[in-house]
């Protein structure tokens, strides 16, 4: 039996403007729903409402490659200068180097948010990351960021190591729609969002049901509307609500939709960082991937020993230190499942 209570009374603590689940590969075990989606409309916020995903979308990026891989319309193994030849170091890097984080490509995010910061120093990076994002909505978005990246030298030798960067899947998601010859939208919703009866998971920020709203800790504790964007990304523009998350933990705890060996390679953690679309979770033999985008927070945990997945959604920040205290007491109460 799972201490359900527990769950709860972390849940009723904290009190999270959102949602959380937990499931197991079958069902839906417990969950906690609590504020609102919109605070003007007097919308809640509850399982069925749509809410930023993030980096969390970058499962979906890393599983359509993958899909694409075993189809042998792409090879995993192949350089990126074979799909995206204009990027300068191109040759040097691998898209399995990409899909692990270990190519050393900077992050467009970073590089882009310390300019933004020296003109707003006060805003939180919700704050920032919404003018950042909105300037790649044109259709010349990918040559913005290939000629960004080709003003830096990589942040170090392809696979000498793991290191985050938004760069690595942003540049797949534009593979993905240049080899299967379609909007990358269209492609997860016939790979990924359709078989699964996903019905209320889209790409693109402004399909969001929650709107989102500043860290409370740059509000004075009031809710402030950051808006829903318009982002399309593939390192992290998905929409998607807890029922249809749930359904997606549970494909993943099936290991469904991908091949065997894909869901392996997935699965494996390159030099103990990042696998392909999963990192290692604060949770002891769990592994996780979490998002956040504009005022949108996504946390995904998932043990295929214990057949357990947690989710939980929320489309305003309690402020970093409140969040990073949450997501403690969440661990530890999953390592006592």
């Amino acid at each position: 039996m799972h201490n359900l209570q527990g769950y709860q009374l972390i849940n009723k603590k904290y009190q999270l403007n959102g949602a959380t689940v937990l499931v197991d590969a079958h069902r839906m075990l417990s969950y906690w729903q609590n504020g609102m989606a919109d605070f003007a409309k007097r919308q809640p916020f509850t399982l069925n409402t749509t809410s930023g995903l993030g980096s969390l979308s970058k499962q979906f990026t890393a599983n359509s490659i993958l899909l694409l891989n075993a189809a042998g319309k792409l090879n995993i193994d192949a350089p990126l200068s074979d799909y995206l030849p204009e990027y300068r170091f191109a040759k040097q890097i691998t898209l399995r180097q990409i899909l692990h984080m270990a190519s050393g490509i900077p992050d467009y995010t970073e590089l882009l948010l310390a300019d933004y910061a020296k003109k707003m120093p006060d805003a939180s990076e919700s704050h920032l990351s919404y003018p950042i994002l909105e300037d790649l909505n044109g259709s010349d978005a990918l040559q913005q960021i290939i000629e960004l990246l080709n003003q830096h030298p990589l942040d170090f030798a392809p696979d000498a190591k793991g290191a985050y960067s938004n760069s690595n899947y942003y540049l797949l998601g534009h593979i993905i729609t240049q080899i299967a010859n379609m909007p990358l939208s269209d492609f997860l919703n016939q790979h990924f969002f359709e078989p699964l009866a996903m019905t209320k998971t889209r790409l693109g920020t402004q399909h969001a049901d929650a709107n989102s709203y500043d860290d409370l800790d740059f509000t004075d504790g009031k809710p402030v509307a950051l808006g829903r964007g318009h982002y399309q990304g593939g390192d992290g523009a998905v929409v998607s609500s807890l029922a249809d998350l749930a359904i997606w933990a549970r494909a993943v705890l099936q290991r469904r939709i991908l091949p065997e060996s894909a869901w392996d390679e997935a699965l494996t953690l390159t030099h103990d960082f990042y696998g392909m679309g999963w990192m290692k979770s604060r949770t002891q033999h769990w592994l996780s991937h979490n998002g956040h985008i504009f005022g949108y927070w996504a946390f995904f945990d998932v043990s295929f020993e214990k057949q357990l997945a947690q989710i939980t959604l929320t489309n305003m920040s309690p402020g970093v230190e409140t969040l990073k205290k949450w997501q403690e007491e969440m661990a530890n109460w999953r390592t006592s499942l």
